[in-house]
């Protein structure tokens, strides 16, 4: 699976309740398109990002897809038909927004786990170990089962290339520099517990 993730703010002029109800407003109809290879979409608060500029709280988008090819169709739903109009009341009120390519490594993508999310934990690879020892101490390290864990894909986005979803706060192994933010889930599609 793959996550294209748009990180986004409002304009300063923005009530915080009107960007956050017309971007709601704008992933429930995109869930209606039914969009081949489209698996569903999330949408995190979080106070700040060091990449966002400073300010308002920043939004990230997860567009859940099958594949790469998925992308283009997810790509041309979100901007047109039933989409177009809801797509394109939060856009004017957006102020900033940049994007990112993750592919899910390890975790299980359920509605009620992504429900479950109060942390995600950012961290790249230290220089000079191998991608082999690395996974070597994440997995001594003990990721839990209702972690989501995603790596960027051709160096796609502002981000580091590690992301961990949590419900609580994630430990790095000490010589693994990393960032955690607390983050909300405000928008999450409805369903049972089956992955996305």
């Amino acid at each position: 699976m793959l996550a294209y993730v748009f990180w986004h703010q409002r304009a300063s002029n923005v009530e915080k309740v009107e960007y956050q109800k017309r971007l709601v407003a704008f992933h429930q109809i995109l869930q209606e398109r039914r969009i081949q290879g489209f698996k569903g979409s999330i949408v995190l608060e979080m106070p700040q990002l060091p990449w966002m500029h400073e300010g308002s709280e920043v939004y990230e988008d997860w567009y859940l897809v099958e594949n790469s090819a998925a992308l283009d169709l997810v790509d041309e739903a979100a901007v047109s038909g039933i989409c177009r109009e809801p797509h394109n009341q939060v856009a004017r009120l957006a102020d900033y927004g940049t994007g990112g390519l993750y592919r899910l490594k390890d975790g299980t993508t359920t509605p009620a786990t992504f429900a479950g999310i109060r942390s995600v934990t950012w961290f790249g690879k230290p220089a000079g170990m191998s991608y082999a020892q690395l996974y070597s101490l994440l997995q001594a390290a003990d990721i839990e089962q209702q972690d989501i864990f995603w790596q960027r894909q051709m160096t796609m986005g502002p981000a580091l290339e590690f992301c961990v979803h949590t419900s609580q706060t994630y430990l790095l192994p000490e010589n693994i520099e990393s960032l955690q933010v607390a983050a909300q889930p405000l928008f999450v599609p409805e369903g049972s517990n089956q992955a996305l």
